[in-house]
Order: C-alpha cells, then sequence, then structure tokens
C-alpha cells in the first residue's frame, strides 16, 4: 500500500468497502487538501478494513472507506449510481421509523484513556464559512423542522440492524459533506465500517423532504477506531446528490467549521430524539470536560439527544448558519452532553477531506 508522507498528521488510508459483494481494495490520498480522487492520490494493493494512516501528533491518524460497494473493482458512473439508488430503495419510511437509536457509549477504560492523553498545542483559532443553499427548491414533504439538522440511518455491521444517529451538512469545496461521530461511520464492535448509510437532511417521522442522500466515503480518527478515545470521536462523510441530482449544500446550505474556540462558548447542540423521530435541542455555554473535551448542559424533556448531532456557535438569526465547534460523542445520565474539543488536527482533518 503506498501512502504520501508530508506533513505532521496521518494521510488517509481509503479503504474501499463492497457493501453487496463484501470484497474490497484499498487506496491512498495525499497529504494535502485532497481525499480520495483528488490532487496526488494514489491506486494501492487490496487491504483490511479499515486500514490506518501513520500516527499524527497524538497517535490520532485518520482512517476512510467507502460507504457504498459501486466503487469496487473500479466501478464509476452508472454503476455508482445504481448502488445509491439500492440504498434509497432499502431506507424505506417504515425501515427508517423503527431503526435503532445509536447510544451505546465509550466503555470506561476508553474514557480514563483518553484523560491520559496529552492534549495538541494550542494555537491560533480559525473557521471556514458557512454556505446558503444555492437550489434550495420546496421541500417534497413537511419542513416541520430546522432544514440542515438530519438523521443518519446505517446498518451496523455488528448485528446487521437498522440503526440511526444524527448529522449535520458542513460547507466544504465539494459541497456533499456530512459531519457526524466517529461511531456513526465506524463500528468498533465489529471492526468494521457501517453499511447501507444514508444521510436524510430535515427527517421527520419516516419522511425525506430534501431527499436521501447516501454515503460515500466515510472518515474518522485511528485513535477513535482502536481505543474508543473520546476525543476523536468525530466522523465526516461524503454523499453522493439526491434523487434529483443535487449536492446536499446546493439543496440544504452547509453549515461552516471552526477550531481552537474558547472552551467556554454559547453554543446550540441540535439532533434527535432517543426515539429517533422527533427533533429536539438545547442551547447554553459549554465547558472544558474531564476527559479532554468540552460538555454541555442538555436535559430536553423527551429523552435527551442521540449521537452525532452539531454543536452550533455564532448562528446567523435570519439565515439559521453558524458554525460547528462540536458534535455530540455522548449524554451522560446527569444530563450533560460530550463532544470532542475541536483543534488543529481537526482542522487538518477537514482539509483533507473537503474537496473530496
Amino acid at each position: 500500500m503506498k501512502t504520501a508522507s508530508r506533513g505532521p498528521l496521518a494521510v488517509l488510508i481509503a479503504v474501499l468497502l463492497a457493501v453487496a459483494a463484501g470484497a474490497g481494495g484499498a487506496r491512498a490520498a495525499s497529504d494535502g487538501a485532497h481525499g480520495p480522487g483528488g490532487s496526488g492520490a494514489q491506486s494501492g494493493s487490496s487491504g483490511p478494513a479499515g486500514a490506518h494512516g501513520p500516527a499524527g501528533a497524538n497517535g490520532a491518524g485518520a482512517a476512510s472507506a467507502a460507504l457504498t460497494g459501486a466503487q469496487a473493482g473500479g466501478g464509476r458512473g452508472a454503476a455508482r449510481a445504481q448502488a445509491a439508488e439500492a440504498v434509497r430503495a432499502y431506507w424505506t419510511p417504515e425501515r427508517m421509523r423503527h431503526a435503532a437509536y445509536q447510544g451505546s457509549g465509550p466503555s470506561r477504560g476508553a474514557i480514563e484513556h483518553a484523560q491520559r492523553q496529552i492534549a495538541a498545542p494550542a494555537d491560533e483559532p480559525g473557521s471556514v464559512p458557512p454556505a446558503a443553499a444555492s437550489s434550495p427548491g420546496a421541500p417534497t414533504a413537511s419542513d416541520e423542522i430546522p432544514i440542515r439538522v438530519g438523521r443518519i440511518f446505517y446498518v451496523d455491521p455488528f448485528d446487521g440492524k437498522d440503526k440511526a444517529c444524527d448529522g449535520n451538512p458542513l460547507n466544504s469545496g465539494s459541497r456533499r459533506l456530512v459531519v457526524t461521530s466517529g461511531s456513526c461511520v465506524y463500528s468498533r464492535a465489529a471492526h468494521a465500517w457501517m453499511n447501507n448509510w444514508v444521510f436524510i437532511p430535515g427527517y421527520f417521522r419516516g419522511s425525506a423532504p430534501y431527499g436521501k442522500f447516501v454515503g460515500d466515503w466515510g472518515y474518522t480518527f485511528n485513535a477513535w477506531i482502536d481505543d474508543g478515545n473520546m476525543n476523536y470521536d468525530f466522523g465526516l462523510a461524503t454523499t453522493h446528490p439526491n434523487e434529483s441530482g443535487q449536492r446536499l449544500v446546493d439543496r440544504v446550505g452547509g453549515d461552516g467549521f471552526a477550531w481552537n474556540q474558547p472552551r467556554e462558548v454559547f453554543v446550540s447542540a441540535n439532533g434527535y430524539s432517543v426515539n429517533g423521530q422527533i427533533p429536539s435541542g438545547c442551547g447554553g455555554y459549554t465547558r472544558p470536560a474531564s476527559f479532554g473535551g468540552i460538555e454541555l448542559p442538555c436535559a430536553p424533556s423527551d429523552g435527551g439527544l442521540s449521537r452525532g448531532g452539531r454543536w452550533l456557535m455564532n448562528v446567523d438569526p435570519d439565515t439559521t448558519l453558524g458554525y460547528v465547534n462540536g458534535v455530540t460523542s455522548i449524554h451522560q445520565p446527569s444530563g450533560w452532553l460530550q463532544s470532542p474539543y475541536i483543534n488543529t488536527e481537526f482542522r487538518d482533518f477537514y482539509y483533507r477531506v473537503a474537496d473530496s
């Protein structure tokens, strides 16, 4: 397997998972602002699911894999479109309504491991701006909830069951990026990437008002894959266009991305209640968490938020667009939500994927 070796953080190793056929081949991405298919991408030999890049400054590294099987054997174009359509067809309203809430959190050992990590050096704060939808159109079903808050559905390779998480569109060069938690793209129990992955912005009781955006590639940190380290429970996914051929951010807009922000800042946390059908949210000031991340008091009356939902700061009241500076990793019984702290490592991770 070939990898590029520029830069202090991990190169992204892309592993092709054939969801339908169960086969895969690996390819490496350059250590620049490009993911698979970007400048400098190289073909590699076949390899195991979840192959890793070299460790970064804190041993984080990063890994990636195809979330649909159409790319196996070099399939492109029509084959990829057919695979995406098969995933859309799989997620009927009935399946979506009955997908299980992804609620399992990291073990006590994983939390203790995270607490032992050395924090990344402080750096200058920065951000990528949000973007409004360029071809929004009208929703095809209920528009009772915020347009960008969305539900992720997938089949967990550990037990083969339909499950769900939360996610949010993130502005990027490709305009097809979703931000979520690492546990929503990679199953640590199965040591494999999620199958039949789809993102549905504006999901409400089985409806997909803005279309179904099938996962193309998923990305997370090695430190989450190997150790369940909460400091790196963070995931990104690129998506195929919806049924109308629209890219995700073109259709619903995308929030910005912020890093190295104050650990005490006002945010709005949004996602779905633990029953998976009803949108929910809360707002408040974050504070440093003992494991190295940040946490937010949040105890909505409908049972709390599921994993992967956005934490949004500096929200524009007119556009509702803001800047993602956290994602829900877990909600504690005490009513606190917890997120990794988005620092320079996450910035570099984002830029490697942004144009993919």
